[in-house]
């Protein structure tokens, strides 16, 4: 946990500096339900480890923007569930949780909002005693360290939002600096007459050698 100290104390520094920003124009916050379902190669560890996860999780996100102006964001996110770690033909299942930070900015151009920003990512496995062998190599490997090092620390994502009356879309790239990560997302957003907003938002990993695919269902409230 000590790893995401830094960028936790930003994203509370960046919170506090949009949340006194009171010429705000456009604020709203989210909350999500979400669930992740992930296979690939675990990487650093050699082609004949693999791991599985099944994780579902709540997350919560403020947007904050000025019409032709500053656009930030900022969200935190839990996932809980469990990874099927496999070495060869000899498996096993570990508790998982999977924590994110995060935060965004750009700039409002009407009915654009082009966005930049980074992730940081933290996973942990359950301690077992379980040791899977790797014959061909020699090796032994933890399940709960497969699973901890297989979680990519921090990634870029760039994206745009386009406004289309009660509307908002949205897409955005992530792992830009590695390829082995990469995903594409795609969201939607429909603010009722009653400040209320309901949406929904999906990832899906573009590496050919992993398949991943993340849903959410968001609800929130304007400002």
């Amino acid at each position: 946990m000590k790893k995401l100290l830094l960028p936790f104390l930003l994203i509370l520094l960046a919170s506090g500096m949009v949340a006194n920003n009171v010429i705000a124009d456009n604020r709203f916050i989210l909350g999500s339900f979400e669930r992740l379902t992930e296979t690939s190669d675990a990487p650093f560890l050699g082609d004949n480890v693999s791991v599985e996860s099944t994780l579902n999780g709540i997350s919560g996100t403020l947007y904050l923007s000025q019409n032709d102006g500053f656009y930030s964001a900022i969200g935190l996110g839990h996932m809980v569930g469990d990874s099927d770690v496999c070495v060869q033909s000899n498996c096993a299942s570990v508790d998982t949780k999977f924590t994110t930070f995060s935060c965004e900015i750009g700039w409002n151009l009407g009915k654009w909002i082009p966005f930049v920003g980074p992730t940081w990512t933290q996973a942990g496995g359950e301690n077992t005693e379980v040791l899977l062998w790797d014959s061909e190599n020699n090796l032994g490997h933890y399940p709960h360290i497969v699973v901890e090092r297989s979680a990519d620390p921090f990634y870029l994502k760039i994206g745009l939002w386009l406004e289309l009356d009660s509307f908002k879309v949205r897409g955005f790239l992530t792992g830009l600096d590695d390829s082995d990560t990469r995903g594409v997302s795609g969201a939607v957003l429909y603010q009722m007459e009653n400040k209320f907003v309901v949406g929904a938002e999906f990832n899906v990993l573009l590496d050919s050698e992993a398949d991943g695919f993340r849903f959410s269902l968001q609800f929130g409230r304007s400002f």
